[in-house]
């Protein structure tokens, strides 16, 4: 048995079919999770839109008050939220249309490349996740020194 007859039984034995369930499962998947990351965009949109009426409004009320802090500073964050938030969204939306194009077409390329984006959406959230604990269990770390002086 030669090198190219054992690779081709190698990748033979790793062939993993797709049965009808598990087609319909993921189409209905990437029904629901094309329809998610719509409402995400728009709901970037609104954040975004939320960022600019908070600057404006928010450096009128410090012009007002003549506060020394810029409140504008408020809208930025809301930038900041809204960028964080498009690459979740965007990997959703792209995990979606290559799952439905794969399945359409009978790609496997493209459903591998949809997993992907899977892949680096739970990889994007596990690691929002443990960023926002630590960030937490700093705020705690700091603030109950801080209460306990008060």
């Amino acid at each position: 048995m030669n090198m190219e007859n054992l690779e081709r039984n190698e990748q033979e034995n790793n062939l993993m079919t797709i049965n009808l369930e598990i087609q319909n499962y993921l189409k209905e998947t990437s029904k629901w999770s094309k329809f998610l990351a719509i409402i995400g965009y728009v709901g970037i949109g609104l954040i975004l839109i939320m960022a600019i009426v908070v600057m404006i409004g928010f450096s009128n009320i410090s012009n007002i008050y003549n506060s020394g802090f810029p409140m504008s500073i408020f809208g930025i964050i809301y930038i900041l939220i809204a960028v964080l938030y498009y690459f979740p969204v965007t990997y959703l939306y792209k995990f979606s249309i290559n799952i439905n194009q794969g399945l359409n077409s009978n790609n496997s390329e493209s459903i591998t490349y949809g997993f992907q984006n899977l892949k680096s959406l739970f990889k994007f959230m596990g690691i929002s996740t443990v960023v926002v604990i630590s960030l937490y269990g700093l705020f705690f770390l700091f603030l109950i020194p801080i209460a306990g002086f008060s």
